[in-house]
């Protein structure tokens, strides 16, 4: 099955929860979801108002860490499956989207019941390989991103990487320390979603196909996630013809998880790097070659719409999706007769 959605909130949505968005996305005939996390607020403080409480009961916000002293009064992470105690410290975050755990688990159920895939997309702003805070909070966001989408029933969490450190062999082995890392304490074994990571559209960015399926061959909880429009950017125009599009998508589809995670928009780039994300109809990306391809296969997708027109786009790329579909058939039939 394909399945169209967008990533972040509707435009036409007059809520702006998680809850809202799930809805809409239904209303509009849709069936995937990529919320995003911004616009929040972290906060660490005593957690004495909380005693005896367990996080996910917590009403007032999300609480995504529990640090508790050890016998020589150094903080420690507990995790969240604990009771909170009177000498803990507590991570909150207060969210514009969902208030608490029982947001995120009604959204949850609320998905499942419109056969709506939820997915997450981390910080867009991430830099995890040149150390130091912006390497700690980054790292510390895609945590918090997988503890958060375990409870919204998440199916993956999207990540950028960030920036690479001088060298390219460094920057890949540092994140296959990373990403292992975090796989090990987050895996899906334990019912985390599974770290999507997303094609780079820029040179100086990490993410390449080649050191994405790299991390996915090493960790089996990584996924790379294939953005059309940054692999387009990134080689400089490269998805012209039905078999550019073949080609990448039997390549990303060696190491999917579910159904082939796609992104899609138009795109303006120049020398190998994208400079703006647009409306599908312009530039030189053309969603209709790229319905001519999968309507000729059974594999299934999720096509999110990353264009600034959103559902506009998504609802579009259905709509040529299904003409295609009709052509072949139209096709067939006619050699029959």
């Amino acid at each position: 099955m394909i399945k169209f959605g967008v990533a972040g909130i509707p435009l036409t949505s007059k809520g702006r929860t998680y809850i809202d968005s799930i809805e809409d996305i239904g209303n509009l005939g849709l069936n995937s979801l990529e919320v995003q996390l911004l616009r929040v607020n972290v906060s660490e403080d005593p957690a004495i108002e909380y005693v005896g409480m367990y996080p996910k009961d917590v009403d007032d916000s999300i609480i995504v860490d529990v640090l508790r002293p050890d016998e020589n009064g150094n903080y420690k992470s507990i995790g969240t499956e604990n009771e909170i105690e009177e000498d803990d410290i507590v991570q909150e975050i207060f969210w514009n989207m969902a208030r608490n755990y029982d947001d995120l688990r009604n959204g949850s159920e609320i998905a499942r019941e419109l056969d709506v895939d939820i997915s997450m997309h981390a910080p867009y702003y991430m830099d995890m390989l040149n150390g130091g805070e912006m390497a700690e909070k980054s790292i510390n966001h895609l945590r918090w991103s997988l503890l958060i989408g375990r409870a919204m029933g998440a199916k993956r969490i999207i990540t950028h990487t960030g920036f690479y450190t001088r060298k390219k062999s460094e920057a890949l082995k540092k994140a296959l320390d990373i990403y292992s890392d975090i796989a090990k304490e987050f895996s899906h074994e334990k019912g985390y979603p599974y770290i999507g990571i997303e094609a780079a559209g820029k040179k100086d960015l990490f993410g390449t196909q080649k050191e994405l399926f790299y991390l996915a061959d090493r960790i089996p909880d990584v996924e790379p996630i294939l953005n059309f429009p940054h692999i387009h950017s990134i080689n400089n125009g490269s998805l012209i013809d039905a078999k550019n599009f073949e080609d990448v998508i039997n390549s990303f589809a060696k190491y999917s998880k579910y159904d082939l995670y796609t992104e899609f928009g138009g795109v303006e780039y120049d020398n190998g790097n994208e400079l703006k994300i647009t409306a599908i109809k312009h530039g030189d990306l053309k969603f209709e070659t790229l319905a001519d391809v999968i309507s000729s296969n059974d594999r299934d997708m999720d096509i999110i719409s990353m264009s600034p027109l959103l559902e506009h786009d998504a609802q579009y790329m259905e709509l040529m999706y299904w003409r295609a579909l009709s052509k072949k058939y139209q096709k067939k039939l006619a050699k029959k007769l």
